[in-house]
């Protein structure tokens, strides 16, 4: 899937969205003005009937009437707006806690809560994206999953009970893969932004129902009934707005799923999988429904309907039948019933089988040197390529990486020096940074880290992220500076250690640190064109010993964006210090734009055709910065 030009689609959907929502809020304004004019009308004649009638209804319509009449109601939508866009300005999370998700911790023991977990970290890694906090909807027993952010570094990914307690992997992976899908292609933003605009006109609603009610509560009076009858219409309005939303939702959300569910199948290569999911959906007596008072205004969010009975003109999703001929078309047409008795034995033994995977160290080890140097074929599925990686993880590192102590020790740990007396003052800075043990613990990973494949340490730096966020404010402040004191230790910075620091900290530093507005973005990769110059001239340096092959990848790359002119910096003038700044311009450039520098960076690195560590390293650094995908333009495969 061409995830930029989605991404691209998505963004001129947002227009498309902001003129549907002037369209909705003028027709709500004509019809406010014209019923308020009318119920005025009424109520200002103290008169009979017939003394009522002369004076005529037209003579109230005014143009300081109307426009005082907009001014309230744009200004009232304007507010639910805001409101609701503070709300959500914290990402997923606020969406996931106000439907009553907690969060799964990464170190849970419940075997259905660590499938879920391991699926979505497989998930994120074979997408290039930080890995998301997991939500579970434990009241919630049909079978439904969602994903929900601002970008993918605010992203959750949320299940309900019935979606982890019922599904098999192939199947979850599929439910999972599909909502990453939304992420990928900008889907997921564009939904956040639906529930505030559609909570703003819906807005006008819930004050006449306000209103009604604080009718009823006075006492007696003459203008009570004025109060009421203003309160019903307005509810009535509201309800229009309502009926302007679900029409606005159904016409943005409906032909995405169907893009998401063919993206699935690209990332699983099982297309059996995603189907199974739909058709237990169809078989199971919940199906995707919600209970929560909140179903409504979040429907577009989630994998199913989660209204059943819905007109089709206001459903958010396809009916379940075309998306499972869509994927599956000799599909027969029955659904499947599962029993549920012996779910849970059968997810143990999953779990069991993973646990063994991990300890045949050697076929591991072998398999992974044919994925990063890619000689794998192109059956092997990305996820089946992050498996194989994980599972040559030691178990210990792997325990510690779903723990926040054990994070935060690992991070140091990688950032040790092999220099005895350099490491002993780290070791010495590690201790005041006020987590207590952490200096034995450092001092302890440090042995097992020391020793592992360097292939591997990015695989373990994605892994441990979701546990670096469940530290307080304050631990992650010190956290930070920790980090920051360790790379300098040696007075030098190198590419590691730059790639490491990067990586947390795009992806701690929305939820702990105020985030500066986004800058207007170019609209051309000419105007940021010194920047693609530098990033690949460190790239073609770190990728490859002999400066000729080094500048033939530069030239490569550069030639694939179509800005032939550029010339292949020195190493003084290519210093990694600068390259945080020149991959975060690039990150301006629009989607179709983006599609061209990873082009560029591809073609770079294909060069001698393979992946490097370093270069895979700093690949995961740079897609990080820019919010972007990765192996889904970098196929490690197409590389044999």
């Amino acid at each position: 899937m061409d995830f930029f030009a989605h991404q691209d689609k998505a963004r001129r959907n947002t227009l498309w969205l902001v003129l549907l929502f002037v369209l909705a809020v003028f027709c709500l304004i004509m019809i406010t003005n014209i019923a308020l004019v009318v119920v005025w009308w009424m109520f200002s004649q103290q008169q009979t009937l017939q003394a009522a009638s002369e004076r005529g209804l037209m003579e109230l319509f005014s143009l300081k009437g109307f426009l005082l009449i907009s001014l309230l109601v744009c200004g009232a939508v304007g507010l639910a707006i805001l409101y609701k866009w503070f709300q959500l300005s914290s990402g997923g999370r606020a969406v996931a806690e106000s439907l009553g998700g907690r969060q799964i911790l990464p170190d849970t023991a419940d075997p259905n809560e660590r499938q879920a977990l391991n699926v979505v970290e497989e998930m994120a890694i074979a997408s290039g994206m930080p890995v998301p906090p997991v939500y579970l909807l434990e009241h919630e027993l049909g079978i439904n999953a969602f994903a929900a952010g601002n970008r993918p570094e605010d992203a959750v990914v949320g299940l309900t009970r019935g979606c982890v307690e019922t599904f098999k992997r192939n199947e979850l992976q599929g439910v999972v893969a599909h909502e990453f899908s939304h992420i990928l292609n900008g889907d997921m933003g564009l939904n956040l932004r639906l529930i505030a605009l559609l909570h703003g006109i819906v807005f006008i609603g819930k004050v006449g129902e306000m209103l009604l009610r604080g009718s009823r509560s006075r006492h007696r009076r003459k203008s009570n009934g004025q109060v009421a009858v203003v309160g019903l219409l307005l509810m009535v309005i509201g309800w229009l707005g309502t009926l302007f939303g679900q029409l606005i939702k159904a016409a943005v959300s409906r032909q995405r799923e169907y893009l998401a569910d063919a993206s699935a199948v690209q990332f699983t290569r099982d297309p059996k999988g995603i189907s199974d999911a739909l058709k237990l959906i169809g078989g199971s007596q919940y199906g995707a429904e919600l209970q929560s008072d909140q179903r409504s205004e979040v429907s577009h969010l989630f994998f199913g309907q989660v209204i059943r009975k819905m007109a089709a003109p206001f459903a958010t999703h396809p009916p379940l039948m075309e998306r499972i001929i869509r994927v599956q078309p000799d599909w027969d047409g029955n659904y499947i019933y599962r029993s549920e008795p012996s779910r849970l034995q059968k997810k143990r033994a999953e779990i069991e089988q993973l646990k063994q995977a991990r300890e045949r160290q050697a076929r591991g080890t072998a398999v992974l040197g044919g994925v990063l140097l890619g000689t794998l074929s192109d059956a092997d599925a990305p996820l089946d390529q992050v498996r194989i990686q994980l599972d040559a993880l030691p178990d210990v590192l792997v325990e510690q990486a779903h723990d926040s102590l054990g994070a935060v020790a690992l991070c140091f740990a990688l950032l040790l020096d092999d220099k005895e007396d350099t490491r002993m003052r780290q070791l010495a800075w590690v201790q005041q940074t006020g987590f207590a043990g952490v200096q034995a613990l450092t001092e302890k990973l440090y042995a097992q880290s020391s020793r592992l494949d360097p292939a591997l340490r990015l695989p373990l730096i994605e892994l441990l992220l979701p546990a670096l966020k469940t530290l307080s404010a304050e631990q992650y402040q010190a956290f930070k500076r920790a980090l920051m004191t360790l790379i300098r230790a040696d007075q030098k910075t190198d590419l590691f250690e730059w790639c490491l620091y990067q990586l947390v900290y795009q992806y701690l530093a929305p939820t702990y640190e105020q985030q500066e507005a986004p800058l207007a973005p170019h609209l051309k990769l000419q105007a940021v064109a010194d920047a693609l110059q530098l990033v690949l001239s460190v790239l073609a340096r770190y990728g490859h010993t002999d400066t000729a092959d080094a500048d033939k990848a530069f030239y490569r790359g550069v030639n694939a964006a179509g800005l032939y002119t550029l010339t292949p910096l020195d190493d003084d003038a290519a210093d990694i210090q600068q390259l945080t700044a020149a991959v975060r311009r690039l990150g301006r450039v629009l989607p179709k734009e983006k599609a061209r520098v990873f082009s560029a960076i591809r073609s770079c690195i294909q060069q001698d055709g393979q992946i490097t560590v370093a270069e895979r390293e700093m690949l995961g650094a740079i897609a990080a910065i820019m919010g972007s995908p990765l192996p889904l333009f970098i196929d490690l495969a197409e590389l044999a």
